[in-house]
């Protein structure tokens, strides 16, 4: 069968089968109660094809070529009363994926005539055996599950839940759409509530083990765990979830932190808040205790084995009608650093036409819990982590490098002003420390020879009109990276007059904007972009480059929709353009359909510190969501 008819069967059944099982319906009665049922299905059938970035001698850059998956998300919820339950089952489905016989052949002609022609294809179809060992390969599994009871006193979540304490410092497991990233705790959650002398008093308690999505849709990579990772309550927990499969490439073996198959150890984590609060102030105690299993990566955080972290915060949510307040402090203790602390606090002022947001932090030897991943074979899954220290920075600065907010000081001033019903600007000055970027520096040695000095400057504007059919957004800002002692490329410290060395350890400029212009009746144009001018010394092509994208949207009627993208990149040995275009279709505010063909290009993307690299793309994407 082609590749096309293969496709086109697959787009087909995606639609048949969404379409099929999109159902909402009252299922009885529970005792007294009704049961109302909801089911909903997601689908997502990618075809990859060569993504461009093929590089000599690397296998990780063909084996992201010529690829295709029929990716599935069923959901059913069921609620009745006080009750409620549900379950999430994820399908994948490779329908085609690249061979390592292939791929080694690949390389070998890549690479052109060598005297050892035939030791060179056996050291590639290893190196690609091993790479594709826990890629592209079929899977269905309970990705989420979950019984709760809810009443005005007592909630209780036996299951997936998700959680977060205090500002993300202590715990924050989430879902975040942006980076197909979804983590919650498999165990069990209690929250009670009571009323103490006029004051309200919750008591939150949960325990289990961490449950991050197994299959990465952007490169088909999947999280295995095997029965060496899953003793006593785990093996409850993890029933049911991928295993890690042995290949004619990688044996199975007896201990997970062994080169074997086995890339994900589950983590298991109590954690515990206790809130006090008036209508003048919330005075709340949070900690966690994550504990480990044997290390499967060697850094810092990922191979200690119990990490307690702790905090009490404190937030005035009323300052007499013209703002609010907000400060937490927390320690952390891992079993191979001295303890280390955080210190986070956020001040709105109201005073209108004029509102000013001031953030500031200081950290010294705190770290984002991480996933007890291995890196090695599944460096996808770098982003895993338990907690989110807030970064005082824009959600969606992607320049804080390497392990920059776990040795930093600095903050954010931001003033927004009201010049009418439907204008405002806004100007914002971040100043940072770090001392963490642009050195290995886990015991946070703060000698001016590991100093990055930072300034984050940006303005902008938001305008509606029309009845605020129209709006236009618009960013225009500079970072500037610098530190204390001169670089050379190589990343090397340099001696006083030595060439090519600089200050400079990241700089750009950028414009961000968003047009949305109503046309009368349905129709909408809307322009989208963001533009950069960069420059990076460790890790850059040496010079400046200019990297962007601007996306042309239209909305030709009630519930139809189509865009056209184009993205840039001067970096030498990258593609210069990518293009793309989009079609959507809403059936119903929660049924809808949309295909996506063409090129994007590979990048860093950021969402309130946590991030992820992902890879380049070329091909077709096709999603049905249809809930009722």
């Amino acid at each position: 069968m082609t590749r096309s008819r293969l496709v086109a069967l697959a787009l087909s059944s995606v639609c048949a089968l969404a379409a099929g099982s999109a159902l909402g319906f009252d299922a009885g009665k529970l005792g007294k109660e009704s049961v109302q049922v909801d089911v909903t299905n997601a689908s997502t059938v990618m075809q990859n094809f060569d993504n461009r970035d093929t590089k000599p001698h690397q296998v990780t850059s063909v084996a992201n070529d010529d690829w295709g998956v029929w990716y599935n998300r069923f959901n059913l919820q069921a609620n009745s009363g006080v009750w409620n339950a549900g379950v999430r089952v994820d399908s994948a489905w490779f329908y085609t994926s690249p061979d390592p016989t292939e791929l080694a052949l690949e390389l070998t002609e890549l690479r052109g005539p060598l005297p050892d022609a035939a030791g060179y294809f056996r050291l590639r179809l290893t190196e690609a055996g091993t790479e594709l060992s826990n890629r592209y390969i079929n899977w269905i599994y309970p990705a989420k599950y979950y019984v709760g009871y809810s009443s005005p006193d007592v909630e209780a979540t036996v299951g997936d839940f998700y959680a977060q304490l205090g500002r993300g410092l202590v715990l924050s497991v989430r879902k975040l759409d942006e980076l197909a990233s979804d983590t919650t705790v498999r165990g069990l959650r209690v929250t009670a509530r009571a009323r103490v002398a006029g004051a309200r008093l919750r008591l939150t308690a949960l325990g289990g083990g961490m449950n991050p999505l197994r299959i990465d849709e952007a490169s088909g990579r999947y999280l295995g765990v095997d029965a060496s990772v899953t003793p006593g309550w785990l093996a409850i927990t993890e029933a049911g979830m991928p295993r890690a499969v042995s290949t004619d490439f990688v044996a199975e073996t007896p201990n997970c932190a062994s080169f074997g198959t086995c890339t994900y150890a589950p983590d298991r984590l109590a954690a515990a808040q206790l809130e006090l609060g008036t209508d003048a102030v919330t005075l709340a105690t949070q900690g966690s205790f994550l504990i480990r299993q044997e290390p499967l990566s060697a850094d810092v955080v990922r191979s200690s084995e119990q990490i307690l972290t702790a905090s009490q915060s404190a937030e005035l949510p009323d300052l007499g009608g013209h703002g609010a307040a907000y400060l937490e402090a927390a320690i952390q203790n891992l079993d191979r650093l001295d303890p280390g602390y955080a210190i986070y606090g956020s001040l709105t002022l109201i005073e209108l036409p004029l509102t000013v947001l001031a953030e500031a932090k200081h950290y010294r030897r705190f770290f984002p819990l991480s996933a007890n991943v291995k890196l090695s074979r599944a460096r996808e899954f770098n982003l895993v982590q338990y907690s989110a220290p807030p970064t005082a920075e824009a959600f969606w600065v992607d320049t804080l490098y390497e392990s920059f907010d776990t040795c930093t000081t600095g903050g954010r001033v931001k003033a927004d002003l009201q010049l009418g019903r439907d204008e405002s600007v806004f100007v914002w000055v971040n100043r940072s420390y770090s001392w963490a970027e642009s050195v290995a520096n886990e015991d946070c040695d703060t000698k001016g020879r590991n100093l990055n000095r930072v300034w984050d400057v940006a303005s902008g504007l938001d305008i509606s009109s029309q009845r605020r059919q129209s709006r236009m957004s618009a960013t225009i800002g500079a970072r500037f990276d610098q530190t204390d002692s001169e670089l050379d490329p190589a990343g090397d410290r340099c001696d006083p007059g030595e060439p090519d060395c600089t200050n400079v350890f990241y700089a750009e400029e950028y414009l961000r904007y968003d047009l949305i212009r109503w046309l009368g009746g349905p129709f909408a144009l809307q322009f989208q972009g963001w533009h950069r001018r960069r420059r990076q010394t460790i890790g850059g092509p040496g010079d400046r480059w200019f990297e962007g994208f601007n996306t042309t949207g239209f909305t030709i009627a009630p519930h139809l929709s189509l865009a056209f993208g184009i993205e840039y990149d001067t970096r030498p040995a990258l593609p210069s353009t990518y293009f793309n275009g989009l079609f959507g279709y809403k059936f119903t505010p929660d049924t809808s359909v949309s295909l996506f063909v063409g090129q994007r290009r590979g990048a860093l993307r950021c969402v309130g510190g946590v991030c992820r690299v992902f890879p380049p793309f070329e091909g077709a994407r096709l999603d049905f969501t249809a809930r009722f």
